[in-house]
């Protein structure tokens, strides 16, 4: 029993000296997207109308609950079929080319991001249109606060490649996601993961579950923590 014991007390020494990584997600975690939302429909309303706005936020609804994404451009795309292509297209895409999504992030965002820098590194790790997500990291200057950028159209498609690019590291994982969290968890059982709940999906897909180290209410948490927290 001894040896067991001491076993196990080497095995969590090893864990807790290799260093950490965190992977964090931008929508509703570093993003109110909410407060984009509201701003993308005042100004389909603008250009459309009320009754094509509804038709068009009818078509992003069917189109993320099927996919299990946000894609605008290939919302739009569908959404212009049936109407004069060229210049729907070109009317829809201005809108989201003039998004403020400066005003729409956390207010302690980029704290939190810098507390976790004095952690370990940093990493965003986000899906959706790349177009779209590539402007959001350039707006708010992401890359000024992390090592890495990570972007792709579904992040669950390259979970492999991140593991192998940060082997012998502890993988902390921060999202909203709670599904795409525990499928995480389930392929690499030593990652550790971190719901957050804010946004659209706190209430959509949150369920308690025995895979989630940790839940917190909103991003202004992380300051609360230290590195042994994630280990």
């Amino acid at each position: 029993m001894l040896r067991q014991d001491i076993y196990c007390l080497m095995i969590v020494y090893i864990h807790m000296h290799k260093p950490l990584v965190f992977f964090v997600g931008i929508d509703n975690t570093l993003l109110d997207s909410d407060r984009i939302k509201t701003e993308i429909k005042q100004s389909l309303i603008k250009v459309l109308g009320h009754g094509e706005a509804n038709h068009f936020w009818k078509e992003h609804e069917e189109f993320r609950s099927k996919n299990n994404l946000v894609d605008f451009p290939k919302i739009i795309e569908k959404y212009c079929k049936e109407k004069h292509a060229d210049t729907c297209a070109i009317k829809l895409k201005n809108i989201f080319f003039i998004i403020d999504f400066k005003m729409a992030m956390y207010p302690a965002a980029s704290t939190a991001l810098k507390h976790l820098k004095s952690l370990g590194n940093v990493a965003i790790f986000t899906e959706g249109d790349i177009a779209y997500q590539k402007r959001k990291v350039e707006q708010l200057e992401l890359n000024k606060l992390v090592d890495k950028i990570y972007l792709y159209l579904h992040k669950s498609d390259h979970i492999d490649v991140i593991f192998t690019k940060w082997k012998g590291y502890t993988k902390v994982f921060i999202d909203d996601r709670s599904a795409k969290l525990i499928n995480i968890k389930k392929q690499y059982p030593e990652t550790r993961i971190v719901e957050v709940c804010q946004g659209y999906y706190s209430n959509k897909d949150h369920v308690p579950h025995k895979k989630i180290d940790m839940v917190i209410e909103s991003i202004e948490d992380l300051l609360k923590l230290s590195a042994s927290d994630f280990y």
